[in-house]
């Protein structure tokens, strides 16, 4: 899966009160927690009747893709080039 359709998987099951991870598969969680995103898309979500199959909706997922950087794997390990915590 890519990013955009990692995060809009995320936000859908936030929206439906499903169980998540802290962090949408591929973000680093120490830089998502930091960003608080999940907060915008809440506002958003609230002023704007947002549902999965609106064009605001979409156009979140895209402007938060663009300003996360994904996750790497060195040696074995998930190194975040961002904030350079590596996860396990």
């Amino acid at each position: 899966m890519n990013l955009i359709e990692n995060l809009k998987s995320y936000f859908s099951k936030k929206a439906n009160n499903q169980t998540t991870s802290k962090a949408p598969e591929g973000v680093c969680p120490n830089c998502w927690g930091k960003q608080e995103w999940e907060g915008d898309f809440y506002k958003k979500i609230k002023a704007n009747n947002i549902t999965p199959d609106n064009n605001l909706y979409t156009s979140f997922i895209n402007e938060v893709a663009q300003k996360l950087d994904k996750i790497t794997l060195k040696d074995d390990v998930l190194i975040c080039e961002t904030c350079k915590i590596s996860h396990k």
